[in-house]
């Protein structure tokens, strides 16, 4: 199988704290952590290392961290065909604060002049498109030239650009956050039909969308059978959250290449996004696949495909029904 994964590439710089510092104080450490970031990296590592021939498309600079990225891309069996490096750009930084004490993360990225992809001609067939928004003409261009393959949508800033993708992607997994914007409404879990009218108000506005709206702690919203459910966050401590929207989406992108049922993709995702949280590290904590089958078996059964993708489908509920 194979997939490419478009979008924002970084190198996180962590820097590990015993506490956030104080404005004009001087502070000592010497924990860091550093690798690969950036949502389209993560997604591309992920697919990779579950098995995937896994492309990625982004730029980064003509500089020692974009040449230590595209190594580690390498090293990591992602394929960079469609890597394109831009000699007038510094390689984009995010330098992660790590409050050790309370888990809390303080993130500085370092603006560069803006930049987009410029060469989009992907020659190979792809099974699987993700794309995080932030590359508007490369994704639409891929959304496109794949529109029999898988194409998936990682919605998360509110822009106009992002709201335009709505329309060209098969599958949107759209934040909390982007999901309020869009509607002018709050998600509020305490009254379920909060959910109900934010969920509808986006697919009749995107009625040829499959939505999924992934909201920070609390899980997913989504429809199955002409309800709108809910599927629960899982409550285990956290170490580090950094990468795991990513992993959250490519195992949705993984579960549908698979034809799993809706409620088996989001229980694979949700297990994959709480297994990342154990480590620090965007493209260092990603769980093996062999982990999260294993976890998902354990509690579920026997993992098996149903034949055919989940729209309409229903197979096992431990979902709440709100709708």
């Amino acid at each position: 199988m194979k997939a490419l994964s478009v979008g924002h590439l970084s190198y996180d710089i962590n820097i590990l704290m015993d506490q956030y510092p104080v404005e004009g104080s001087k502070t000592v450490t010497k924990e860091q952590v550093n690798c690969s970031g950036g949502s389209a990296n993560v997604v591309s590592y992920a697919l990779a290392k579950w098995n995937f021939e896994s492309f990625v498309s982004g730029v980064i600079g003509y500089d020692e961290i974009g040449n230590t990225m595209k190594k580690n891309m390498e090293e990591n069996q992602v394929k960079t065909n469609y890597l394109e490096t831009n000699y007038d750009i510094k390689t984009p930084v995010s330098y992660i604060l790590f409050n050790k004490q309370n888990k809390m993360r303080t993130t500085i990225e370092m603006a560069t002049t803006d930049f987009n992809i410029k060469k989009y001609d992907y020659d190979m067939a792809m099974d699987l498109v993700i794309s995080d928004g932030s590359e508007y003409n490369a994704s639409i261009h891929a959304f496109n030239k794949y529109s029999e393959s898988i194409t998936l949508l990682n919605a998360q800033e509110p822009s106009k650009n992002i709201y335009d993708l709505f329309k060209y992607a098969k599958y949107i997994v759209c934040d909390g956050n982007l999901a309020e914007s869009m509607t002018g409404m709050k998600l509020d879990f305490q009254n379920p039909i909060t959910l109900v009218n934010v969920y509808k108000k986006i697919v009749e506005k995107f009625p040829n969308i499959q939505l999924i709206i992934s909201v920070k702690d609390k899980g997913s919203i989504y429809s199955l059978n002409n309800e709108i459910k809910v599927l629960a966050s899982m409550n285990s401590e956290i170490v580090d959250e950094t990468g795991a929207r990513g992993i959250f989406v490519a195992m949705i992108g993984y579960g549908l290449v698979q034809r799993y049922s809706l409620e088996k993709i989001l229980r694979l995702a949700t297990i994959a996004e709480d297994l990342c949280k154990k480590t620090i590290g965007a493209t260092i904590s990603l769980p093996p696949l062999s982990d999260v089958v294993g976890f998902y078996e354990s509690h579920f059964g026997k993992l098996e495909t149903s034949g055919e993708t989940f729209l309409g489908e229903s197979q096992g509920n431990d979902s709440n029904a709100i709708a």
